[in-house]
């Protein structure tokens, strides 16, 4: 059975003085898997960038492990994000550090003040091997494909516990076989008990691995649910992710443009 570990609850978040997201309210629980679902432009790595610090809520509230704030203007507190691992869609790195120097980085920015939480180098080295990163890590980020900064994120993320875990478009420049490491260490997670968030194009995919999806369009949430609860607003008994999507994506713009 799942817990709700973060809801996020009437989210406005303004990009250029224009809200670009709007009133957008999601759960996140436990032991489960969230598919965030929508085109180019539709508002998900915002909303993304809202949950990981990234841009400050203009209004809105965040309940954590039942402690709630109003956030109203302000970031999601540090003590929250403290307990979040984070995979971007594009890569994020310093260009003076070689691959292995960014894994150091980070053991020393979680390990500060934290006697509780020791460095496990066997993890770290199981990490490597999964995504064959092992051959790379004296490398500096411009002797690297896109694929291999991605998976640089990926080892940064897993590295450390986390009670959520928030990924954007997370197979982008990965081959075939980091895909699959990828799909694996999510669904670790969520049998581990944390709640993931993940934005994805690759609706097939998705369809596999989510538990529940989270439909977006011009910056709003228009539907939420299982694939059975989906299927079933779409009036479609089988079909896939992606046809529901289509056909609720539709009727929604009908909906607002007429």
């Amino acid at each position: 059975m799942t817990t709700k570990t973060l809801s996020i609850d009437g989210w406005t978040i303004l990009r250029g003085g224009q809200a670009v997201v709007r009133d957008v309210s999601l759960t996140l629980h436990g032991g489960e898997i969230l598919g965030l679902i929508g085109p180019n432009g539709a508002g998900k790595s915002t909303t993304i960038g809202g949950l990981v610090g990234l841009f400050p809520v203009a209004s809105g509230s965040l309940t954590f492990q039942g402690e709630a704030w109003d956030l109203q203007g302000h970031e999601v507190p540090f003590r929250v994000r403290q307990q979040l691992a984070y995979i971007p869609e594009q890569p994020m790195y310093y260009a003076d550090m070689t691959l292995a120097e960014h894994i150091e980085w980070k053991r020393r920015l979680w390990s500060a003040g934290r006697r509780d939480a020791p460095f496990e180098q066997r993890r770290l080295q199981e990490l490597l091997a999964r995504l064959n990163l092992t051959p790379h890590m004296d490398k500096f980020p411009h002797q690297c494909s896109k694929g291999t900064l991605q998976k640089l994120m990926v080892v940064l993320a897993f590295l450390f516990p986390f009670s959520v875990l928030v990924v954007d478009e997370p197979f982008i420049g990965l081959d075939v076989l980091a895909i699959r490491q990828v799909r694996a260490l999510l669904a670790s997670a969520r049998d581990g008990g944390a709640a993931v968030l993940v934005s994805t194009h690759v609706l097939d995919s998705a369809e596999r691995f989510c538990d529940r999806f989270a439909f977006m369009m011009d910056g709003m949430v228009f539907a939420q649910g299982t694939l059975a609860d989906l299927r079933t607003a779409a009036a479609s008994a089988d079909g896939s992710l992606e046809e529901v999507f289509i056909r609720l994506y539709h009727h929604r713009q009908q909906e607002v443009h007429g």
